[in-house]
């Protein structure tokens, strides 16, 4: 099983920003990461995970009020006020300068209205064709719409996950029906039952969130081809006497 830090590795470092990303980085055994997209006000992509800068930034309003230079300039420590180096939100291209060179990236494409997740799409495939990381990046969505536009825009992009609940068989039909490759399961609303019907269906599955022992446990129980973890200082050495 392999181990993701979720948005660089948010319960030890500032998430879903450069020092949070090259903090992770440091950490032994972590070598993929999780995070998410939005578009800017300017027509950037950038990385954060709400709709809004409140809960993580100095700032106040939706994400997409803002250039992406207003957003590098905000304070993204909120959850680490003590943080030594400044932490602005970053663009899409500033992350993937500084995980170039990560085997395994889940891109999560965040929520938006139908026009502007028009942009999001086509931005986001173009930055992984010029940078050649097809096979490095999965595509991720809780919501169909920009796995549509995926599908419709590239079919055979390789790499396509559907994130849910998956407690029912409603998930499973919509992941294969919009050509999804990876099942991205909540393992405390779904089950070992749906995690194998999934893989009978041809999917890869995963499971987030794996923060304690417990959560752990279900994981390798369930037979998960990866979790997305906020602590992965805390789970890799777990994860490492439990696979010895």
């Amino acid at each position: 099983m392999q181990l993701l830090g979720h948005r660089g590795a948010k319960g030890e470092a500032p998430e879903n920003t450069i020092p949070g990303f090259e903090y992770a980085k440091q950490i032994p055994g972590l070598n993929a990461f999780e995070f998410d997209v939005h578009l800017a006000k300017d027509g950037k992509l950038v990385v954060i995970h709400d709709a809004s800068v409140d809960r993580t930034t100095s700032g106040t309003g939706p994400v997409a009020d803002f250039t992406s230079a207003e957003l590098a300039a905000l304070d993204a420590r909120a959850a680490f006020p003590e943080w030594p180096e400044p932490c602005g939100v970053p663009t899409l291209d500033q992350v993937l300068d500084v995980l170039a060179d990560v085997p395994m990236m889940q891109i999560e494409i965040k929520t938006d209205t139908p026009d502007r997740l028009e942009q999001v799409v086509p931005l986001l495939l173009q930055t992984i064709h010029d940078r050649q990381m097809e096979d490095q990046v999965i595509i991720t969505s809780f919501d169909p719409v920009p796995l549509a536009i995926v599908q419709r825009l590239e079919p055979d992009y390789p790499q396509r996950g559907y994130i849910g609940n998956w407690d029912s068989d409603a998930f499973l039909d919509q992941a294969l029906a919009l050509g999804c490759t990876q099942a991205n399961i909540h393992m405390r609303s779904s089950s070992a039952g749906m995690a194998e019907k999934a893989r009978a269906a041809g999917l890869h599955v995963g499971g987030w969130q794996c923060n304690t022992p417990d959560d752990l446990a279900t994981a390798l129980a369930w037979g998960v081809d990866w979790a997305t973890s906020d602590e992965p200082s805390t789970i890799l050495p777990l994860l490492a006497a439990r696979t010895a």
